[in-house]
């Protein structure tokens, strides 16, 4: 069954590579400003070291590492489904019959909740986790505030942090609620780790030994 395991997780990486190949096969650096493709390369960081420890039977990735990969993925998906505009109808499948938004925005945030559901090992978060894998989308939304304002006339990736439509008050609200939403997120996630069984519902991994 690790095999199994190992061989998903490392599938993850692939879609996820397809995801971003704009950006490290095209050097489209601009892409990185995207929520979606920094998650991307970070599925791929995560996922690569705990596709070949699955397959080696080494130790997993410490248990924070797991915990923001899996925030920001869901992040990622909810935001895609509640917020951003529908993909264009006639978009291009690109891998396996899947256009880019169908990759990025539904199957990648799936196939990390469900590994995080059925192939971790349980009861180790603790609800500070929650505020500790914050730090991801914090850093981002100052990463784009920053750049909005050394680069005039850039566009913002998304129209809920375009402090030029918004304005500094209705970006602030919007950091609020939406700060709000994702550390809440946060919350079910540790809360789902410390309802589930401790061993893995499927297959089984090495326990890190390391906590966030």
């Amino acid at each position: 069954m690790h095999v199994i395991v190992g061989l998903f997780r490392l599938f993850l990486v692939v879609l996820a590579l397809v995801g971003n190949r704009v950006i490290w096969r095209d050097g489209d650096v601009e892409g990185l400003v995207y929520f979606t493709n920094l998650t991307g390369f970070l599925v791929v960081a995560v996922f690569g070291w705990a596709g070949v420890a699955s397959l080696l039977r080494r130790t997993q990735p410490p248990v924070w590492a797991k915990g923001v990969v899996t925030l920001a993925a869901s992040i990622t998906g909810l935001v895609a489904w509640l917020v951003l505009a529908p993909e264009d109808p006639d978009a291009p499948a690109v891998f396996l019959g899947l256009t880019d938004g169908q990759i990025e925005h539904e199957l990648v945030p799936i196939a990390v909740a469900a590994d995080f559901l059925l192939l971790d090992e349980h009861r180790r978060m603790r609800l500070r986790d929650a505020a500790v894998w914050m730090a991801f989308p914090v850093l981002y939304f100052g990463f784009v505030l920053v750049r909005g304002q050394l680069s005039p006339g850039s566009e913002y990736p998304y129209g809920f942090v375009d402090l030029d439509a918004l304005g500094w008050g209705g970006l602030g609200i919007n950091l609020a609620v939406y700060g709000g939403a994702f550390y809440v997120l946060g919350l079910v996630v540790v809360g789902l780790d410390r309802l589930l069984p401790a061993r893995p519902l499927l297959g089984g991994a090495r326990r890190s030994g390391l906590t966030a």
